[in-house]
């Protein structure tokens, strides 16, 4: 991970690809181009101070399939090495332009998570057999597509149809077709993004999604570590929204107690998740459950062949896209790492929602099997 990844994603790719910003296509004119190009997808979006002045950053990277573990980290390899093409900003009414979806896959299954709590693992694994298009945390849906439509979350997100449209829009837009392989699609979200989790089902009814969790604890000592989008919220509007309670409020908050009460809101928002949405704690995500976790969770019938695959990404540490270093358990290191007095602190926030998820009807694995 490079310092580039403390920005918000329309920053790291103005840093990478400066000369986007100059390139400022209109509408008509953009949509011939991304038609003519195979490889056009929406890389990123500017919010400014909402629609009128947003702009979706758009680059070709070609036939290149997504296997990095984010999708900036494909936006950021490809640029270093000068493989995106093409490249400009639209405005950002552009999304409500269906031109724009040329052999566009219908999304198969979303992940919604917590963080920290083997979304990742799960969405590498998809992306192992050359059939799955997978999104990992696409940077146009980490921040700027919500910041664009709450001004910055200063204002509650509308769901209405033209907002519903921009999502369906983007999302078919970044899942492009580009090897003729490809063959089903799967989105990612980034943790905080389960806070829109009945935007999105709403948006594509009847499409089928995971919500991943894990002691609060462990995800708590994960981020305290190496830091996340979430904390860098802390203490400005964002921060109200995750935290649910006025962003003032957060600034002079502990960051335990700050991270436990936004994990705390997304549990409570899943659990009360409209649509088919299943649940998963970390502790079942194992190569023994994964065919059920697709099966039964997504819907999804993997052959023989494609499930073995997909189960060799247990082998390897999840944010490893070398493949060079093995998985190691780690839940007794992360327990150790936090106070007695901590994680009191996060039980007051959390224990209840998880208990309730882990005796969730929705719950492929409840707790009773699982103890």
């Amino acid at each position: 991970m490079t310092a580039l990844y403390a920005l918000p994603d329309h920053e790291v790719v103005l840093n990478l690809l400066p000369a986007i910003a100059q390139t400022c296509l209109g509408v008509e004119e953009a949509v011939e181009r991304i038609r003519a190009v195979p490889g056009m997808v929406p890389l990123a979006i500017d919010h400014a101070d909402g629609p009128e002045n947003a702009r979706v950053l758009w680059g070709d990277i070609g036939d290149y399939p997504f296997r990095e573990w984010q999708y900036m980290f494909t936006v950021e390899a490809l640029a270093k090495e000068d493989r995106i093409g093409e490249h400009f900003a639209t405005p950002f009414a552009i999304l409500q332009d269906e031109r724009i979806l040329v052999d566009c896959i219908a999304p198969s299954g979303f992940m919604f998570h917590i963080s920290r709590c083997g979304s990742t693992l799960t969405g590498k694994a998809l992306a192992r057999t050359p059939r799955h298009l997978v999104i990992n945390q696409g940077g146009p849906l980490q921040r700027g597509f919500w910041a664009t439509l709450t001004r910055d979350f200063t204002q509650a997100l509308e769901t209405s149809a033209e907002n519903l449209a921009a999502f369906r829009n983007l999302t078919l837009a970044m899942m492009r077709r580009r090897l003729p392989q490809q063959q089903f699609a799967f989105m990612k979200f980034i943790s905080w993004n389960t806070l829109y989790m009945d935007f999105a089902m709403q948006a594509f009814p009847g499409v089928p999604a995971l919500f991943l969790y894990r002691d609060p604890v462990e995800v708590i000592a994960s981020v305290l570590k190496e830091t996340s989008a979430v904390l860098w919220a802390k203490g400005r509007p964002q921060a109200g929204f995750l935290a649910d309670c006025d962003w003032r409020e957060t600034a002079a908050m502990g960051e335990v107690e700050y991270l436990a009460r936004c994990f705390a809101h997304y549990l409570r928002v899943a659990e009360r998740a409209q649509g088919p949405v299943s649940h998963v704690n970390y502790r079942n995500i194992n190569p023994d459950n994964f065919p059920a976790i697709v099966e039964r969770g997504l819907g999804f019938h993997p052959d023989a062949g494609e499930l073995a695959l997909m189960l060799e990404q247990f082998r390897f540490h999840s944010k490893d896209d070398s493949n060079s270093k093995a998985f190691k358990a780690d839940s007794a290191a992360k327990q150790a790492a936090i106070s007695d007095a901590d994680k009191a602190l996060v039980a007051r926030f959390c224990a209840d929602p998880m208990a309730r998820l882990d005796r969730s009807p929705a719950n492929l694995f409840p707790h009773s099997a699982c103890v």
